[in-house]
């Protein structure tokens, strides 16, 4: 498949890229810093750009037949990054006819599924804002008219890939997952329609 990953220079992002490029995809890695993305391979494509610039996400859409997003923030601070560049992330493929969407959020989006310490403690004091947009986010998403999956991983780590992990409707079932693992799911979302319009948390066993 010809994909697209925004978000690419991440360390999410950059699994995806990898993992994918190894599945056999052509792969688009969008990335504000393109020389993070530091794989070198005949079917993959960089593209520097910003979420804010509509005519470079626009040229990254064209032509695909999915969209990934493990956008983030690093500041717990008002903004408005992952909702806004989402956003016109969904109106580029909507122009394009581009209808699959996988997006990386986090747990505790929906208010009552992170646990009672990140939940309740962590997050309230620490990444208010950055969750605040990931609503938003969310939001956006859902009002759109594309073919989209939300996925909602636990704390992320650098652990190795483990291809068991745990998938659940509400709160998830531990307090972390490996990076690699989220790349694994969001890559066979391209062809499993089962959580299409979900949110779906994802933990390990």
């Amino acid at each position: 498949m010809k994909i697209v990953v925004f978000g690419a220079s991440g360390k999410t992002g950059i699994l995806i890229v990898y993992q994918a490029l190894n599945q056999g995809h052509f792969v688009t890695a969008f990335a504000r810093q393109p020389s993070r993305v530091t794989i070198q391979h005949k079917n993959l494509r960089v593209i520097q750009g910003d979420i804010q610039e509509t005519e470079k996400i626009n040229l990254a859409v064209e032509g695909q037949d999915a969209v990934l997003c493990a956008l983030g923030v690093n500041k717990n601070k008002p903004n408005t990054i992952l909702s806004e560049g989402t956003g016109n992330i969904l109106k580029a493929m909507a122009s394009a006819g581009v209808k699959r969407f996988i997006c990386m959020s986090s747990a505790g989006i929906l208010g009552n599924d992170a646990g009672f310490w990140f939940g309740k403690v962590f997050m309230p004091l620490f990444l208010k804002h950055v969750f605040e947009d990931k609503k938003r986010q969310a939001k956006v998403i859902q009002e759109s008219s594309a073919e989209w999956v939300i996925i909602r991983p636990t704390g992320l780590t650098d652990a190795p890939k483990t291809n068991t992990y745990k998938i659940t409707p509400g709160i998830p079932t531990s307090r972390s997952i490996p990076r690699a693992d989220v790349a694994d799911f969001m890559l066979k979302l391209l062809t499993d329609k089962k959580y299409d319009g979900t949110l779906p948390a994802l933990s390990s066993y």
